[in-house]
């Protein structure tokens, strides 16, 4: 609902529809598409657009995490047998949620088909990255390289990140899309680090108004189709 009310304060006519609608819908590379990961991807591939990747911690960024990160499989992550590790798909958002994996039968649970979401194999690439305990994790959302939001997600509210943190690991992200959101955390220690990045084509709106949260659903659209 927050997507509709803000792209109407845009001034886009607003219909609501079902995944299944879209086959025939009219839909053109200015029809802005807001919903899932999936159905906006499919509505990208049916306007001749390929949905983007997404690697959730580019490489220029790395120096941020405060952790050690790397790609890898399924499978090589169970030959190391090196638990606890923290894992999450590479470039392939949404798959499966980031998180800490125990042992072998954590991993096994990861190949467990879930409808609507593509089969998860021993080959599939991850992002590992040592376990690391947060006090506090934000998300920051930005459009064309401005700040327009920090909204509290998860642990305690009145740890907030390092604002000079935020805008030097932002300002290092050069090839950044026109809309995404970048989530940091704040350590036992009270460091300021970078979680992961956050592709804007599919993104939840947390606490931005309306207004902001479609203007950001609408840049990244536009950047995408080239409108």
């Amino acid at each position: 609902m927050a997507a509709a009310k803000g792209l109407a304060i845009l001034g886009h006519t607003v219909r609501f529809f079902q995944r299944s609608d879209l086959p025939t819908l009219p839909l053109t590379r200015d029809t802005i598409v807001a919903g899932g990961t999936g159905t906006v991807s499919a509505a990208l591939a049916q306007l001749g657009f390929q949905p983007p990747g997404h690697n959730s911690v580019p490489a220029i960024l790395q120096p941020f995490l405060g952790r050690t990160s790397w790609r890898t499989t399924i499978q090589e992550v169970r030959k190391a047998g090196r638990f606890p590790i923290f894992l999450k798909p590479f470039d392939q958002a949404k798959v499966f949620s980031g998180q800490v994996v125990k042992n072998c039968d954590d991993l096994d649970r990861l190949l467990v088909a879930r409808d609507g979401f593509p089969q998860v194999t021993e080959d599939f690439s991850v992002a590992a990255q040592e376990p690391i305990s947060l006090k506090s994790e934000w998300r920051v959302f930005v459009v064309r390289g401005v700040i327009i939001g920090v909204n509290f997600y998860q642990g305690d509210p009145l740890i907030f990140p390092s604002a000079a943190v935020i805008k030097l690991t932002l300002g290092a992200y050069q090839q950044a899309p026109a809309g995404y959101s970048a989530d940091f955390g704040i350590t036992s220690e009270g460091n300021t680090v970078l979680i992961e990045i956050n592709d804007g084509y599919s993104l939840g709106h947390g606490a931005l108004t309306a207004n902001l949260y479609a203007e950001l659903l609408e840049a990244r659209w536009l950047e995408i189709t080239n409108a």
